[in-house]
């Protein structure tokens, strides 16, 4: 009985082989993707939406209410989406990484083109992680098709990514070079839009809404386009149809954020009628309220093309005879978005939101050089400079609360934090557990700095994912993870204080971090003198801005030399952000001194914001 009971996942998983392998022929799946909105479209309800060809879609599909992204920015999303992982398991939830896989892990379309499906993307990849184009495609390229195959009757995975609804293209000047394709009388007026309460109401956020609508209408319309080549070459009633966004809207605290505004994303899904039983899709026109992850594409295309799905993978299939149920809870993450550094981890459910802020001392609206050249962005500086920003907008520029707690139902748009409500503790207690379990079990390699990052892994055969696999790493996880959660709290919340120094150099770096976030500088100066001479970078950089922030620069001029022209570009990168965010003092002693790395991009983004501040 026991060797059955274990047998059974097996047994189940052949099962569902075969079932697909049965049918008459294998499905095509068309997979259309857009970047940067949120569920903006008709079949949503978005009354200012003009989508006639996704609502028709969903109109014969079935449309997820309920889907979410694993982050608020697209590489990191887009690379969850290839591996079907957390890339937070990968440690590639830094922005622009490039990480090293375990061996086992595979990029699915891999695995789908060993079973003889022609695979195309067109063209976007945009992953955190190395990879091997010709292993992964067929054909990758703005030339990519699944016309181009050399068998009519080979079944084809084929990707179009759509792009004109980027962050950029809500620029003025971005919008100009799309919205030609639009009539005078088809743009949207700005005066029509509600606008939400984390923004000021006024002409240039109003501005920037309707330039996302209008970027929608013309994205639909080259939807439309695919839809009707896949119709014209009557292949239609053999091919599955998807179309996502990566991630919610190219505005500040949605894009990059894991709120909702950032995470909650457009999902439609249309079965042809052939697969309807075997797939277990709902009828045409139906809404499916399950909560779903981005992270569940992979395994359901693989799953209904008959490709059994790696155990590794963390998404599921959410189509097909092994389809699961909804999550009861959605998980989200960020960490380096471009030059700045963050620390924030998500719990969702149906009715509330949990996040934990693990560097709290930043504000949400973190000056990241590539968002600020956002409308919205601007407007929203300005009103705050001149004393004139409501509240409800200013607290996205201040220091954030350890934790946040938010009731969807009442507050869609997550600006009232019931963290500290007393009559909210049990259920903040119950959403901080699954947090505490999520990152224990995704082996949350990201509470280790990047400057330490690499070094860990080299230490791992070159793969951050192995980390804490090896034995003990478990207990280190938790330990590394405590020492972060005190470095990220308040004093009237830390209690006992720790000792600074441990034999552990991450718990070391967090407990340093802590001790300069809460101020107490003067009355640890050896701990910084002593961590100064460190053989780890990272702890080096630390105990050298901790003397520089307490006057006595002097001490660690050549240290603060050294490392600002370190061999590694993180190391850099660290010791130059921890200059520019130290205060004016520090500015004015070291940037004059600092040289250009031109071709260290966000080196040089922070060195012009500290420049900018002098």
């Amino acid at each position: 009985m026991r060797f059955l009971n274990s047998m059974l996942p097996v047994l189940l998983l052949l099962a569902g082989a075969d079932a697909v392998r049965g049918i008459e022929d294998r499905p095509n799946i068309l997979w259309i993707s857009c970047e940067d909105i949120s569920p903006h479209l008709g079949c949503y309800g978005d009354r200012n939406a003009r989508t006639p060809n996704l609502d028709q879609l969903a109109s014969e599909g079935t449309l997820f209410t309920h889907a979410f992204s694993c982050h608020g920015v697209c590489a990191p999303s887009r690379t969850g989406i290839i591996t079907g992982m957390f890339p937070l398991a990968l440690g590639a939830n830094h922005m622009r990484s490039r990480v090293r896989l375990p061996e086992d892990v595979r990029l699915f379309p891999e695995l789908l083109r060993n079973a003889g499906y022609y695979c195309t993307n067109n063209s976007k990849t945009d992953y955190n992680i190395e990879w091997v184009r010709r292993q992964v495609w067929d054909d990758s390229s703005d030339s990519a098709h699944w016309k181009n195959r050399s068998r009519s009757d080979q079944p084809f995975f084929s990707v179009f990514n759509l792009t004109m609804t980027h962050e950029s293209k809500v620029w003025p000047k971005g919008w100009q070079t799309i919205v030609g394709e639009l009539g005078e009388g088809e743009r949207h007026e700005p005066s029509g839009f509600m606008v939400p309460p984390i923004y000021p109401d006024t002409e240039a956020v109003r501005g920037d809404l309707a330039r996302i609508a209008d970027l929608i209408t013309v994205m639909d319309r080259r939807v439309g386009e695919i839809l009707q080549e896949l119709e014209d070459a009557g292949l239609a009633d053999r091919t599955l149809v998807m179309f996502w966004s990566d991630h919610g809207d190219g505005l500040p605290r949605a894009k990059r954020w894991t709120y909702d505004s950032g995470t909650r994303v457009p999902l439609v899904i249309r079965v042809p009628e052939k697969y309807l039983s075997f797939s277990g899709s709902l009828k045409p026109g139906s809404r499916d309220e399950r909560m779903v992850s981005l992270l569940d594409l992979g395994p359901t295309v693989l799953h209904l093309a008959g490709v059994t799905v790696p155990e590794y993978m963390q998404g599921r299939p959410v189509l097909g005879p092994q389809k699961q149920g909804g999550y009861t809870y959605i998980h989200g993450a960020r960490d380096r978005l471009d030059e700045r550094q963050d620390l924030v981890r998500s719990v969702r459910t149906r009715k509330y939101r949990y996040v934990r802020n693990l560097m709290p001392w930043y504000p949400a609206l973190q000056h990241v050089a590539y968002g600020e050249q956002n409308e919205t962005l601007k407007e929203m500086r300005g009103l705050l400079a001149a004393g004139t920003l409501s509240d409800q907008s200013q607290q996205w520029f201040r220091e954030r609360s350890t934790e946040e707690l938010y009731d969807l139902d009442a507050d869609p748009w997550e600006v009232r934090n019931l963290a500290e409500h007393p009559e909210m503790t049990e259920i903040l207690t119950l959403h901080r557990a699954e947090c505490d379990r999520w990152q224990r079990e995704t082996m949350d390699v990201h509470l280790i700095p990047e400057v330490m990052l690499e070094e860990e892994a080299r230490r791992s055969g070159g793969v951050r994912a192995r980390i804490f696999r090896g034995p003990g790493g478990r207990e280190r996880l938790a330990r590394i993870l405590e020492a972060a959660k005190s470095a990220s709290a308040t004093p009237r919340q830390a209690g006992v204080r720790r000792p600074v120094v441990d034999e552990d150099p991450v718990i070391y770096w967090w407990n340093l971090t802590g001790v300069i976030r809460r101020g107490d500088i003067f009355a640890n100066i050896e701990n910084f003198r002593e961590a100064s001479g460190h053989t780890s970078p990272a702890i080096r950089i630390l105990g050298a801005i901790g003397l520089a922030r307490a006057g006595k620069s002097d001490e660690v001029a050549s240290e603060i030399a050294g490392l600002l022209q370190h061999d590694s570009e993180f190391v850099r990168q660290a010791m130059m952000r921890e200059i520019d965010e130290a205060g004016v003092d520090v500015v004015r002693r070291w940037v004059p001194e600092v040289k250009n790395f031109e071709k260290d991009e966000y080196f040089q983004r922070l060195l012009e914001h500290a420049r900018s501040e002098m």
